[in-house]
Parts: structure tokens; sequence; C-alpha cells
């Protein structure tokens, strides 16, 4: 589920949750087999590092036979997939690869063992940011999963999902909502306007109408999600906590996607009106999605079986909300509960529990005009420029001390973003259950900038006149 900070402060991709995320076992990367059943064992229990090193254990074993180049295939796509999960991108780019390579060479371009291999690429190539050399693999591999499962077979979901959120970001949303149009036909065939396994699509659908701004449509999917779990599983099951959250997130993505210079390409006929700075009062953002937090906290706290880390997941972004909306105090008592609770979750040998309170996290951040003009031009146009700072984040999550380190933005727009820097909000973070100070914190902002003149003087070496 992502998070509030995404939804307020990614620029790159506003709720791009990554293909990191799909899970192994749901046959999103590859296909589950009966056989080795010591790397899905691994996979089961997320212990990453031993999945990988299970996978080259069958890697070597194919190489070693004669005349196993499908085996071989196979495994190499078993090992890309963890490699994907355990985010070492590289090393899942060259499995896949080999294992496509061997598939076409002794089973066709068309074979059904291309699909996995296809599927990873795509996958791997649009983490690693790379949407527009991801998307003829996911087409694909979209096609083989056609031919080979069928035109409304639930598992082609992740690559539907990718292929919107890959032409999304390349600013091909009219492309984009045929596949998320696509995606509810196969919900549709496969489910009954009743069966609870919707839910997560209509979640996903949501999601990405939240993406491309259309917060309305995505309102409607994440309610509609919220009415099937009450009236199919009763008010209070934990199923419902999924929607709510996403609910929740629309208003704070909502928030500032409208100070961010991002508009919907497909209903704006001229951008809005930037104010310096976008200056917008997070105070007076709508207070439905905190209900549907507290409602959420409610039916976790009311369930002695509900995930613990779940709760955990749900307190931080309480806690986000109100610091969001600049309520400190409150936001640090959520934050402080999430940290006992986390306090008491148990570790499973080789699967260390990542602390969301080790870090701090950029929550609320006004966004500069400079950033905003960036975020209006269109994909390819302009350049890429960065604003590299240092800040001391205090144990209430404000920021002290910053300072311009290093650009090569224009002088004046440096300044926006230092000045921006000085008010934003910060998740701090925790150390023995209590929020501690952060300092020489980096950090770098990035944006896109249209190009200067040649004949404009650079000015990245006047970061010192800035700060």
């Amino acid at each position: 589920m992502p998070s509030l900070v995404q939804s307020a402060c990614c620029v790159a991709c506003l709720w791009a949750a990554s293909a990191v995320g799909l899970e192994l076992g749901d046959q999103d990367i590859v296909s589950r087999s009966s056989d080795n059943q010591e790397f899905w064992s691994e996979v089961d229990r997320g212990d990453w590092n031993a999945a990988v090193a299970s996978a080259q254990a069958l890697v070597a074993a194919a190489r070693a036979k004669a005349n196993a180049p499908i085996e071989l295939a196979e495994a190499l796509s078993l090992l890309g997939a963890a490699q994907l999960r355990n985010r070492d991108l590289a090393g899942a780019e060259a499995s896949f690869k080999e294992a496509l390579q061997l598939a076409e060479r002794h089973d066709g371009a068309a074979s059904r063992h291309t699909l996995d291999p296809l599927r990873g690429l795509g996958f791997t190539l649009a983490e690693s940011g790379r949407h527009h050399q991801a998307i003829p693999y996911l087409d694909r591999a979209l096609l083989i999963s056609h031919r080979t499962h069928g035109l409304f077979d639930m598992r082609q979901r992740a690559i539907l999902v990718q292929l919107a959120r890959s032409l999304t970001q390349l600013g091909q949303p009219l492309e984009a909502e045929r596949h998320v149009n696509y995606l509810l036909n196969v919900g549709e065939r496969n489910y009954a306007p009743t069966d609870p396994r919707r839910i997560s699509l209509m979640c996903s659908v949501g999601e990405w109408h939240a993406e491309i701004g259309q917060f309305d449509v995505a309102r409607r999917h994440f309610r509609d999600a919220i009415r099937l779990v009450e009236q199919k599983l009763g008010p209070n099951d934990v199923a419902i906590v999924e929607p709510l959250r996403a609910l929740a997130a629309s208003y704070v993505q909502e928030s500032w996607f409208r100070t961010s210079g991002f508009i919907d390409p497909r209903e704006a006929a001229e951008p809005p009106t930037l104010t310096p700075r976008n200056v917008s009062n997070p105070r007076y953002i709508d207070l439905d999605g905190q209900r549907a937090l507290h409602r959420a906290l409610k039916v976790l706290k009311g369930n002695p079986d509900a995930p613990r880390q779940l709760l955990v997941d749900t307190l931080i972004e309480t806690g986000d909300w109100y610091q969001y909306r600049l309520d400190e105090k409150r936001a640090i008592a959520l934050y402080r509960e999430a940290a006992q609770v986390f306090a008491t979750l148990p570790a499973e040998p080789g699967k260390p529990l990542r602390d969301p309170l080790a870090v701090p996290v950029r929550i609320y951040y006004p966004v500069p005009t400079a950033v905003a003009r960036g975020n209006r031009l269109f994909p390819g146009e302009g350049v890429e420029v960065y604003v590299q700072l240092e800040l001391t984040v205090t144990p209430d999550g404000r920021v002290k001390d910053a300072r311009l380190i290093d650009t090569n933005a224009l002088k004046r727009n440096a300044r926006e973003v230092l000045e921006s820097m000085k008010d934003a909000r910060f998740r701090p973070r925790f150390e023995n259950g209590e929020p501690v100070e952060t300092t020489a914190l980096s950090f770098r902002e990035v944006f896109r900038a249209r190009k200067r003149a040649e004949s404009e003087e650079p000015e990245e070496s006047e970061a010192s006149e800035a700060s």
C-alpha cells in the first residue's frame, strides 16, 4: 500500500507502486511451479538473499546439464525475480535477458516460455525508470499471456497495471487508460459484483486515476470498495483498511497535485496559474481523509488477529496526515505509538524487520514555483537539474540550519528550493521509541527546467551566494 508520503512528495511518479512490490507467490513476476520447493519456501518467508542463493544453485545445476536450455531459462527467470525483489536491478536484467534469449532460440519467439522473462524484464526496466524500454517487453508479455492463458485470465493483471503506470510516466494517459479499462473488464469477467477479490482490483484502478489527477473518479472506486467490504464482510473486517487508506491518501495527493503544477492533459485547456512558491494551507485539507484513517485504526485495534505490521503502517500514515497538516503534536504521538507496536513485532530468522522510523522522511513541502514550472513541462521537454541541500531535522520534524551545498540550476531557482525546504515538515527519526534530532541530512531535489540559451551564463558555481 503506498504511503501518504509518496502521494505528497514524489515528483517523478505520483503513486508509482514499484514492480518490486509485486508478489512472486501471486505469479506476478514468475510462474510458481510445484518443483524447486526450496526456492519457493524462501520466497514465502520473504528471505530474498536466501532466495537468490537458492536460484543460483538451480541455475548452476541447469548449466551442468548437456541439453536443458528451457530448464536453464526457467531457473534464470527465478533468479531474476529474486534479484528484482532484492533490488539488484542490474543482476535481474542480465538474468531475464539470458532467459529470454534461451527461450526464443530453443522454443520460438511466441513460446509460452518467453512469458516470465518478458514480464520480468518489463518490471525491472520500469523499476529502474526506463519506461520507454519496458513497454515493448510488457506489450509482448501481454500478447503471450493472452495466447497462453486466454484474454481474461487474472494473471495478466500485473502486466496491465505496469503498462498503465509506464505509459502514464511517458505522458500517454489515453493509452494507459485503455489498459486500465481492460483490467476492469477482466475483473468483471472473473469475479461476481459482490466478490471480495474485487476490492484490491478496485483500489488499483482508483490509484491509477489518482496518479493522473482524476480524484473524483479515484474516490468513487475507493468508496465502492469500502461498500463492498461492508456489505460482504462487515464494517469491521480488516479488508476495509486498504480502501480507507487509499481514500485518505488521495486527499493529500490532491493537495500536493494542485500546488505542484501538474494538470490532466485530457481536461485542462490551460495550465493552472502559479502563485509564488505555490503556497497553500495544508490545514484546510478535506477531513474526510482523516476520518478514514481513524476508522482504519479503530478496525485494526478492535481486531486481535489483524496483522501488527499493518497497524504500524496505518499509525505512521495517520501521523503523516497530521504532520502534513502541520499538527506536530498529534503526529508525534502517533509515530510514538507506531514505534511501540513495532518494538513488539517478532523478528524472523533471515528476515530482518525494516524500521519505518529509522530515517527522516519528508512529508510536507511547499512546492517552489521553479519546481512547479518543471512539472508542467511535457515528457522530454527541458533538462534535469538538481539542488543539493544539507539540513537538520528536529525531533518534531521541523527543518533548521538548511544550506545549499551544490546545484546546476539557476541561482534564483536554487534559492527558491532552499527557502521552501526551510518550511518543510519531516517524519522525524526515532531511537528507543522517541524522536531524535538528525543532523547533516543530505537532500537532493531533482526537477526539470527549460533549456537555457547557450549565451546565458551558467550559475552553478554561485551556490554559496544562494545560501
